[in-house]
C-alpha cells in the first residue's frame, strides 16, 4: 500500500518550532505534544526514551514524521527500533551521529551507533558531510559514507552495491542543507534542496521507503516569544523544504511492519 500525498503526516511536537510552519501544518496531520517531557533535549536517559517511546507507539503506522530541532534527531532511533524489518538507513546530515556512545544515555550525536546494534539495520548510507574535517573520521565499518552531491549514476548499478535491502528508512536532518535552502542552529552543509529531492527521487525509484522523519528546525532564543524577522526568513525556508520533501516522499512511502505494543521501549 502506498501512502497518498494527503495522508496525514506525524508532527513530534517537542519544542514548539513547528508550530510556526502554518502552511505545512495546514496539510492533513497528527500532533503529539510531548514539550512536558523533562529531561529530552540533546540527549536522554532510559526512562525518557520509554516515555518518547510509549507516545510514539500509537502513531508507529504513519510513515512520516516531523520531530523539531536537531537535538532531538535521536528520535530516529525510536522509530527503527519500532520497526523490527531488515531496513537499510539513509542518513542525510552534515554529521554522522555515530560518536562513541556514553553509558546510560542516548544522545543527538550518537544514535546513529545505537541503530547500527539492531539486528534489522544492515547498514547505514549517510549523505553529508563533505567538508575536509568531516572526512577524517569513518566512525564505523557498516556506515557508507557518500559525498556525491546528486545521487550516483547509473543509480540503480550504485544501489545494489550500496543498499543491502529492499527496504529503507530515510532520516533527514535539514543541516545537510546549504543556507540558502534550510536553517538550522546548528553548523550547515551545503547539499541544495533540488540535490536533495533529487536523491529522494532516485531511492523511490530503487527501494521501497517505509518510513521516514525529518528534523533540523530553527530554535529561537529562550527569551524569545515571537520569531523576529531573522527567524521568520529562516523558518520560512525551512517551511518550504519541508513541503517539497513531503510532496516527494508522500507518494513513495510504503509503511512498514511496526512491532507489536509492548515489543518497543
Amino acid at each position: 500500500m502506498t501512502v497518498m500525498v494527503d495522508s496525514p503526516f506525524l508532527v513530534l511536537d517537542l519544542d514548539d518550532t513547528l508550530s510556526w510552519q502554518p502552511e505545512l501544518l495546514a496539510a492533513p496531520h497528527e500532533r503529539v505534544d510531548l514539550r512536558h517531557l523533562t529531561g529530552k533535549k540533546a540527549c536522554a536517559a532510559p526512562e525518557t526514551l520509554s516515555a518518547l517511546a510509549a507516545a510514539l507507539r500509537p502513531c508507529q503506522h504513519i510513515p512520516l514524521c516531523y520531530w523539531g530541532a536537531g537535538e532531538y534527531h535521536y528520535i530516529t532511533l525510536l522509530r527503527l527500533r519500532a520497526l523490527q524489518q531488515p531496513v537499510t538507513l539513509l542518513l542525510f546530515d552534515h554529521h554522522h551521529d555515530a560518536a562513541p556512545t556514553q553509558p546510560g544515555v542516548v544522545t543527538c550525536g550518537d544514535w546513529v551507533r545505537h541503530a547500527l546494534a539492531l539486528p534489522w539495520v544492515w547498514r547505514v548510507v549517510w549523505v553529508g558531510g563533505r567538508r575536509p574535517e568531516l572526512q577524517l573520521y569513518l566512525p564505523h565499518p557498516r556506515i557508507l559514507r557518500v559525498t556525491e552531491p546528486g545521487p550516483p549514476a547509473p543509480f540503480g548499478e550504485w544501489a545494489d552495491r550500496a543498499i543491502p535491502t529492499a527496504d529503507i528508512y530515510i532520516s533527514i536532518d535539514k543541516d545537510v542543507l546549504a543556507p540558502d535552502d534550510g536553517a538550522t542552529t546548528w553548523d550547515a552543509g551545503d547539499l541544495t534542496l533540488a540535490e536533495l529531492l533529487s536523491w529522494l527521487q532516485a531511492l523511490a525509484g530503487h527501494r521501497r521507503i517505509v518510513g521516514a522523519d525529518v528534523g533540523g528546525e530553527w530554535s529561537l532564543s529562550p527569551a524569545q516569544v515571537v520569531p523576529g524577522p531573522k527567524d521568520r526568513r529562516a523558518i520560512r525556508r525551512n517551511e518550504r523544504a519541508n513541503i517539497a520533501i513531503r510532496e516527494v516522499l508522500a507518494p513513495a512511502l510504503v509503511p512498514g511492519h511496526p512491532a507489536a505494543p509492548g515489543q518497543t521501549g
